[in-house]
C-alpha cells in the first residue's frame, strides 16, 4: 500500500470519528439543557382526552427520564413505557438550614428519620463532625434540632446552636425513585457509628416499614409526577424567528435562563412555567437572533407549582397570545387543532391531581412537595 493510500485511509478514520464525536456532544449538549428547564428530570406530557383519572394512560410519569422524544400535547389517548427510577452519580445533597428553612426540617411523611440524643447539649464543632461524616449517599439528607428552650423540633441551624438531640433523615423518594434497602441500611449504620462519635445514642427505626413506605409513596408520586406542555406551532411553510419570540417573552415578563429557556415567575421569583425551543436548539442570549423555528412549547411542571388551575389558565392564555401574534396554532404533536374541549378536559385531569395531593398532605408547590419532586 502507497503512502498516499495509507495516508487517505487514516484521513477517513478520523473524518469518521470526528463525526461521532460531534453528535454525541450535540446529543449531551440537548439533554443537559433539557434536565436544565426544571430542577427534576422528566418528559414532557399533555393529559388526554380520555376520562379524568390518575391511570398513567393520562398522566405520563416523569420517572420515564428525558430522551430525544419529547412527548408533546396529545389529543389521543396513548400509553408510554414506563421506565424504572435509575440511580445517578450526582453528588450527595446535604441540607444547610436556616432559621426559616421549613424544607429542611426532616419530615416523617417522606424521610426516614434517626434520632441522636446525647443527653446534654451538643457542642457545634461535633455538629459539624455529624454533618461531613455521614456517607456520600445519592439521596437529600436532612438535619433537625430539639430547641432545648421550646422543645419543639426545628430546622438545625450552627448558629448559637444548642440542641441536647438532633434527628438525620435520610429523603426516600425522589425524581430517580424510591430508596434501596442497601442505601436506607448504609445510611443507618452512618448514623448509629457518627452517634458514637460524639459520646450520643442514635436511635434507629425499623427497615422494613420505612421500605414500605418508600414504595407506596414512590407509587402514589408516579401518578402525580408530570407535566403539561402547550405547543404553539407555526403554519406550513412558515417558521418562528428567535428575535420575536425573545421580543413577545420578554413584553409577557418571561425571563431568558442561562440554559436558554424563558421562564414564568411568580412575585417571590419562583418559577411556574417555562418556554422552550421545539428543535434542540436553545435560546441562547448571544444566538437566539439567528434562530428560526417551525415551534415552541410551554411547559408547566404540575407537582412544584402552588395554585397550579389558576397557573395553567394563565400559561393556556399566554400560548394564545403568542399563537395571535406569531400567527401560529395551538396544536399536539401530530399538528391537531388544540381546542377549547381539550383544555377543559387538561383542566378537570389537573383538578383531580391536585386533589389528590391535597389529600395525601403534599400540597403542589408546599416546601414538601419541592422537596420531593426534586
Amino acid at each position: 500500500m502507497s503512502d498516499l493510500q495509507i495516508g487517505l485511509a487514516l484521513l477517513g478514520v478520523l473524518l469518521v470519528a470526528a463525526v461521532l464525536a460531534f453528535n454525541w456532544w450535540q446529543e449531551r449538549k440537548f439533554r443537559r439543557r433539557g434536565e436544565e428547564t426544571f430542577s427534576g428530570r422528566h418528559d414532557d406530557v399533555l393529559l388526554d382526552q380520555a376520562a379524568v383519572s390518575l391511570a398513567p394512560v393520562a398522566a405520563v410519569s416523569f420517572r420515564q427520564g428525558l430522551d430525544d422524544s419529547r412527548i408533546e400535547p396529545s389529543m389521543e389517548q396513548r400509553l408510554e413505557p414506563q421506565l424504572g427510577g435509575a440511580t445517578t452519580d450526582a453528588a450527595p445533597t446535604f441540607s444547610r438550614p436556616s432559621r426559616s428553612g421549613i424544607a429542611d426540617v426532616p419530615r416523617p411523611e417522606i424521610d426516614y428519620i434517626v434520632e441522636v440524643r446525647a443527653g446534654e447539649i451538643i457542642a457545634v464543632e461535633k455538629l459539624v463532625r455529624m454533618q461531613q461524616s455521614l456517607p456520600g449517599l445519592i439521596r437529600r439528607i436532612s438535619f433537625g434540632g430539639l430547641n432545648y428552650q421550646s422543645k419543639a423540633w426545628e430546622a438545625m441551624t450552627l448558629d448559637d446552636a444548642r440542641y441536647t438531640s438532633v434527628r438525620v433523615a435520610l429523603q426516600l423518594v425522589d425524581r430517580t425513585g424510591p430508596v434501596n434497602e442497601e442505601q436506607l441500611r448504609a445510611f443507618g449504620e452512618a448514623a448509629k457509628n457518627t452517634a458514637g462519635e460524639i459520646a450520643a445514642i442514635a436511635e434507629l427505626p425499623e427497615f422494613a416499614p420505612a421500605l414500605e413506605r418508600a414504595v407506596a409513596l414512590d407509587g402514589f408520586c408516579a401518578d402525580v409526577d408530570v407535566v403539561v406542555g402547550i405547543n404553539v406551532i407555526a403554519n406550513a411553510g412558515q417558521v418562528f424567528h428567535g428575535t420575536k419570540i425573545r421580543a413577545l417573552a420578554e413584553a409577557a415578563g418571561l425571563h431568558l435562563q442561562p440554559g436558554g429557556v424563558f421562564q414564568c415567575h411568580d412575585d417571590q421569583g419562583a418559577p411556574l412555567y417555562s418556554l422552550d425551543n421545539q428543535e434542540s436548539e436553545p435560546f441562547l442570549i448571544d444566538r437566539i437572533r439567528n434562530i428560526t423555528t417551525p415551534g415552541i412549547t410551554f411547559l408547566l411542571d404540575v407537582p412544584r407549582v402552588a395554585n397550579g388551575l389558576r397557573v395553567f389558565d394563565k400559561m393556556v392564555a399566554m400560548s394564545r397570545s403568542f399563537a395571535d401574534s406569531l400567527d401560529g396554532t395551538l396544536a399536539d404533536d401530530n399538528r391537531a387543532l388544540l381546542n377549547d374541549s381539550g383544555i377543559d378536559r387538561i383542566r378537570a385531569q389537573l383538578r383531580a391531581i391536585y386533589g389528590a395531593m391535597e389529600q395525601r398532605g403534599i400540597e403542589a408547590g408546599s416546601p414538601l412537595a419541592l422537596r420531593l419532586f426534586s
